[in-house]
């Protein structure tokens, strides 16, 4: 691949990318990601109108809208099929939007969700994005994916600008990791507080920390400490398995009525089935 001739300075980026793909901009030429096209498609099915996504993305958007100026600059890491873009896009329609995935399925959709955005396929390791060049960025359900959670979190640090919020969201329960967490490509799940003292570290400086799904818990634990003694026999049974789980709690109204009571508290016991974390450049 040649490289294509991008106004970088304008964007905001550090670098030319390596290619330009029906608008997207490609900065991986061989993306390496624990991944496929199935689980995005599983993926986009369960968090368009699952009630913890939901929950999910109106908590983030309300962490962040305020350091998010009309002018100002949001990118969504890990932004799947865009979703939280237009969300942000609806919260604040001036400001300026990218996505960033490496999985040019999700990108595509993305594309069509949220066409305002510019969109990067890159490694969350190594972004693109110039330093001190955004003044929101989220993460949802992202690091868990990540080998070098680390790494990621120092980027964000980097191209946050001063006074600029991060929203991180990962999945709670490093004992709660079961057959569905493998089969979805998770490289592990946290312990409460446990991305703010790794944030510290990147030079990051927690604003808030909130759990997502607290009245949803008991049930859940329950749930993922029978799927620890289960042992699908293939990946393919697995993701049947949950394809399955996703359909069969979808569209519950006692999920959506505990998210919307959950939401008006102003602070969560220290428990939930994710943790929503905002943090600042130090």
């Amino acid at each position: 691949m040649g490289r294509v001739a991008v106004d970088v300075e304008a964007l905001g980026l550090r670098r030319a990318p390596l290619d330009v793909r029906d608008g997207i901009l490609v900065y991986v030429a061989e993306p390496e990601v624990n991944w496929s096209d199935e689980l995005e498609a599983i993926h986009e099915q369960a968090t368009t109108d699952h009630f913890m996504d939901t929950y999910t993305r109106r908590a983030i958007v309300r962490g962040v809208v305020d350091a998010l100026p009309g002018g100002g600059t949001a990118a969504d890491l890990g932004c799947s099929s865009g979703l939280l873009l237009a969300d942000l896009h609806r919260a604040r329609p001036e400001a300026a939007l990218v996505g960033i995935d490496l999985v040019a399925s999700g990108l595509e959709r993305a594309r069509e969700v949220a066409p305002t955005a510019t969109l990067l396929l890159s490694d969350a390791t190594d972004l693109p994005l110039g330093d001190a060049s955004v003044n929101v960025l989220a993460a949802a359900n992202l690091l868990e994916h990540v080998p070098d959670d680390a790494a990621a979190l120092t980027e964000i640090a980097r191209v946050l600008r001063p006074g600029g919020r991060a929203a991180i969201v990962v999945p709670l329960g490093p004992g709660l990791y079961d057959y569905y967490d493998k089969a979805l490509g998770h490289e592990r799940r946290y312990a409460p507080g446990s991305i703010g003292k790794q944030a510290a570290r990147a030079g990051l400086d927690v604003v808030a920390r909130r759990s997502l799904g607290s009245f949803l818990y008991p049930a859940f634990w329950a749930v993922k400490k029978r799927h620890r003694r289960m042992s699908p026999s293939a990946t393919a049974d697995a993701r049947t398995l949950v394809a399955r789980d996703i359909a069969r709690t979808r569209h519950s109204k006692v999920g959506e009525l505990l998210c919307r009571i959950e939401e008006r508290l102003p602070r969560t016991p220290p428990f939930g089935i994710r943790e929503l974390t905002i943090l600042t450049p130090r």
